[in-house]
């Protein structure tokens, strides 16, 4: 079961039952959703979305960001046959929603590659409609084929007039071996190669090699601004884990960052020592590793 948001929801994905929606009374109310089966991380995906009778045209899919993590939590391995393609949509989620809730700077100029023009959103949302195309038409092709499966129809008339004139059974003429094994390799030339499925990237660098930048920075001028530390750099990895490095230093009271106004510069500073003494930070020679696992922002 999922419920809707509230903070004592529970998931529970046993069951290849059909989608159903319940109601139940209590505190608020609570929206249960049971899943059917599903096949791949966009199935899982489109069930969540059918099962909450919810428009795939309009739903903004970012809302759906927390759901989805708790119905992935919630599976068994033997439901889940290639993991990295599930993680990759649910990063695809987790962007859209962080791009819906975050401001984003007013930009006149041209973009600079494609990668800045892409709409994650639009992306998903053209494979989700692609996706239900491809399972709707199977869906129906099973049902035709097994309503079909053992009949054949031979018309009335056709057959009485074949009787008439004594025709029998004639033998089908034996196939060319080689006949079948062009028509394989014809087929084998017109299918197109294989898409690699998506996989997670180890990042080429830690939180603790930033870390170390800015704290050398800092040692050779009082104050340094973020902007300035990053110019010229265009890996979108090494920026994130840049902001990162500079939130855990500032969580360690070795640092005090500021910014006088919105999209104006960061500026960091290190902490006096009255600043450390009176927040309670340890010092930096005191400090422990950090965390490259991100847990102690949890």
């Amino acid at each position: 079961m999922i419920q809707a948001p509230d903070p004592g929801r529970q998931t529970s994905l046993e069951g290849p039952g059909p989608a159903a929606v319940h109601f139940r009374a209590g505190r608020g109310p609570v929206t249960h959703v049971q899943l059917g089966a599903f096949e791949g991380p966009l199935g899982l995906l489109l069930t969540l979305i059918e099962s909450r009778q919810l428009d795939i045209l309009t739903v903004s899919l970012g809302s759906l960001a927390g759901a989805y993590l708790e119905a992935l939590a919630g599976l068994g391995s033997d439901r889940i046959g290639n993991v990295s393609a599930f993680v990759a949509v649910a990063g695809q989620l987790i962007v859209i929603k962080s791009r819906a809730m975050l401001p984003r700077e007013p930009s006149t100029r041209p973009a600079e590659s494609p990668e800045e023009e892409s709409d994650p959103e639009a992306e998903l949302r053209a494979r989700l409609l692609l996706y239900r195309a491809y399972r709707d038409a199977g869906a129906r092709l099973q049902i035709v084929a097994i309503e079909r499966c053992g009949v054949f129809r031979r018309e009335p008339t056709v057959a009485a007039a074949a009787g008439r004139a004594g025709a029998g059974h004639v033998p089908p003429a034996l196939l060319d071996i080689q006949v079948l094994a062009r028509a394989l390799d014809h087929l084998l030339q017109r299918v197109p190669p294989a898409v690699p499925a998506a996989a997670l990237l180890a990042r080429p660098i830690t939180i603790t090699e930033r870390a170390e930048i800015i704290r050398q920075a800092l040692r050779d001028a009082p104050t340094v601004v973020l902007q300035e530390l990053l110019r010229g750099v265009r890996d979108r990895v090494v920026l994130a884990v840049t902001f990162l490095a500079m939130l855990e230093l500032m969580k360690r009271r070795e640092i005090v960052v500021e910014q006088a106004q919105p999209w104006g510069p960061i500026v960091a500073r290190r902490t006096t020592p009255s600043e450390r003494g009176s927040g309670g930070g340890v010092a930096e020679t005191d400090a422990g590793p950090i965390d490259e696992l991100l847990e102690s922002f949890a």
